[in-house]
């Protein structure tokens, strides 16, 4: 299908005036001076794809122009002298305008003047737009869709229309539809990816349909190119029936709270129902949030009538959650979107979606849920975070659940911007291990294997009778460090070190294999790349992150990782040490906010040692 050309145009009548952009500015002006009196119009540009065309609009009107604006509005006396000459002029104008934005694009402009008609006659079918304005607004509601994809759904209804642009157009004309550029230009030089929210991933490519140079969005190519020359079109989702009424939801709940996790269900639940504040950020130590915390707040959203959406991280945890949601809530419609198909029914209560199906709502949720599960290497990506905020109504709230805040987040939280609830402490009530950081300069750079991590494994197998894991960035390295630890247990007479340790990563082709005998204990050391899956630790065991400075470990990844210590009680003391041969920000946030977690727990007198001051003192 040939790229479509947006014309940036003025409409105007004796009493006002208005600019905008299309494909066909003739049925523009059919469909204002049918439903506003507009009676003529210039073109002010030649023809140019989407995106150039919306970033010169933009850059040329303001907004109450680009609805209608009345002459006298702002000039200060009523344009009544030489009506003719003067909108000439300000066509003039507007196209001078026009020119030297398209300049600082780059962009040729072959109109020597504005080019100005009439109304004139144009045949439109408005009986296939109110036959069919129904369908194609419910097909958009609450999503947001390219062109073909709204064809693909009408063909799912067995409707086939020709002049399926035309009908779109005059949908985004009445305001029933929005129309944006996949790929936005936000200034020269600069574009946005509308899809998935990328500003730094778009690639400059040809396009062979519109002859021309274009672009495209890398951060979302697997879903298809987003190019600036197509449409995106959406709508917020319109109010359900049961919104006018308050509903009787049961909420059915199996598990045993601790008790900063109630805490956090009440709160959540408050946070709904009247906090001014439309984001949460429920910050939980690794290992002691559960997805039932945010259930208070999704009964209060059910009871009037609204949505709840929960972005999945990984999808290999949706179809647990999906019983459990089902469990708690008797009587709720809970449907999954996530692989080829989406398994929806019409309007289900609470969806959950893993990035590809988030990325189709637009305004259609009243609550909205990242639950990031404790899902290292698979924190959210900011592609599911921009597709989640996209998918929350104007009016709607945002709940994050993790143990791992972005520093962005963090940021926001600290400025007031976020609400904050804290489950600072896991079920067993011991503090969370604070890293321990050994700085080796002598390894910056060279990738050196420093003499300290054969200390810190004697350490662990000989004092503290654990299991250990040496997590490094990158597969090279495990090989290199299995390979250094296996001789220094030689060199030692160490019997048979083969037994003891085992190294892996991505690369290896066993390696859940040898993930999963570690995990049974049939091996006391695992050298490895990052891990992939929730159940991937042991009860009794150490961390050593080896090389914590590199790039391969952000401040969310070293939290995670310390987080495989200690959560079991049989060994909640365990130790975590960062070797580094500096100590950089994403080291120091992940001391500080595991710190700050325990000096939070310690305050409300959570911890075991807190409460057994309390028992002293009482006694």
């Amino acid at each position: 299908m040939p790229c479509r050309q947006y014309v940036v145009y003025m409409v105007w009548n004796e009493h006002k005036y208005r600019l905008g952009i299309s494909a066909n500015p003739q049925v523009d002006l059919s469909f204002l001076n049918h439903t506003e009196g507009y009676t003529d119009i210039a073109y002010i540009s030649s023809p140019l794809p989407l995106a150039v065309a919306e970033y010169v609009l933009s850059s040329v009107a303001k907004p109450a122009e680009r609805v209608g604006k009345e002459y006298n509005a702002g000039f200060g006396v009523p344009f009544i002298f030489h009506p003719r000459r003067t909108i000439r002029s300000m066509v003039h104008a507007r196209f001078k305008q026009v020119k030297k934005e398209l300049q600082q694009l780059n962009e040729e402009c072959f109109l020597e003047e504005p080019l100005y008609f009439s109304t004139s006659v144009i045949n439109i079918d408005y009986f296939s737009l109110h036959r069919y304005e129904d369908t194609l607004e419910g097909i958009v509601q609450g999503r947001i869709y390219y062109r073909r994809e709204i064809e693909r759904r009408l063909t799912d209804c067995n409707v086939a229309l020709d002049n399926l642009d035309i009908l779109l157009h005059l949908l985004t004309l009445r305001g029933n539809i929005l129309r944006v550029p996949a790929v936005k230009i936000t200034s020269p030089g600069e574009m946005v990816c509308n899809r998935c929210g990328h500003n730094d991933r778009i690639k400059k490519a040809y396009c062979h349909v519109g002859n021309r140079e274009c672009y495209f969005c890398e951060g979302c190519l697997m879903l298809g190119e987003s190019k600036p020359c197509e449409a995106l079109y959406a709508a917020p989702a319109r109010s359900r029936v049961e919104e006018n009424y308050v509903r009787n939801i049961r909420l059915n709940l199996d598990v045993t709270f601790s008790l900063s996790q109630y805490e956090a269900f009440e709160a959540l639940a408050r946070f709904v129902r009247k906090d001014s504040v439309s984001e949460a950020l429920v910050w939980a130590a690794s290992g002691a949030s559960r997805n039932e915390v945010s259930y208070g707040a999704i009964r209060e959203v059910l009871k009037r009538g609204g949505r709840v959406l929960f972005g999945v991280p990984r999808k290999e945890i949706m179809d647990e959650m999906l019983y459990r949601l089902n469990q708690a809530f008797p009587g709720v419609s809970v449907a999954g979107a996530y692989g080829k198909i989406a398994r929806l029914q019409k309007n289900p209560d609470i969806v959950l979606a893993s990035t590809y199906h988030a990325l189709k709502y637009y305004k259609s949720f009243d609550l909205v849920i990242l639950d990031e599960a404790e899902s290292f290497p698979y924190r959210a990506s900011e592609m599911l975070v921009n597709a989640l905020r996209r998918a929350k109504k104007s009016e709607g709230k945002f709940i994050y659940v993790t143990s791992t805040p972005a520093p962005a987040l963090y940021a926001r939280a600290q400025r007031g911007e976020v609400k904050v609830i804290l489950i600072p402490l896991r079920y067993h009530g011991v503090p969370l291990p604070v890293p321990r950081v050994v700085v080796e300069k002598d390894i910056q750079g060279e990738r050196k294997i420093p003499a300290s991590l054969f200390s810190l494994v004697r350490e662990t197998l000989e004092e503290d009778q654990a299991q250990l894991l040496v997590v490094v960035p990158d597969p090279a390295t495990a090989d290199r460090g299995g390979g250094y630890l296996r001789e220094r247990f030689q060199q030692i007479s160490y019997s048979k070190p083969d037994q003891i340790l085992m190294a892996t990563g991505y690369h290896d082709p066993e390696r859940d294999k040898k993930v999963n005998a570690w995990v049974r204990g049939d091996f006391r050391i695992l050298v490895t790349t990052n891990l992939t899956r929730r159940g991937d630790k042991a009860p009794h065991t150490n961390v050593i992150v080896l090389y914590a400075d590199n790039e391969a470990f952000d401040e969310g990844g070293l939290i995670q990782l310390a987080g495989r210590v200690g959560w079991s009680d049989s060994y909640p003391t365990g130790k975590v040490w960062f070797v580094t041969s500096r100590v950089n920000r994403a080291i120091e946030g992940a001391v500080r906010k595991i710190k700050l977690l325990n000096e939070e727990a310690e305050k409300k007198g959570l911890l075991e040692t807190s409460k057994q001051k309390r028992n002293d003192l009482n006694s």
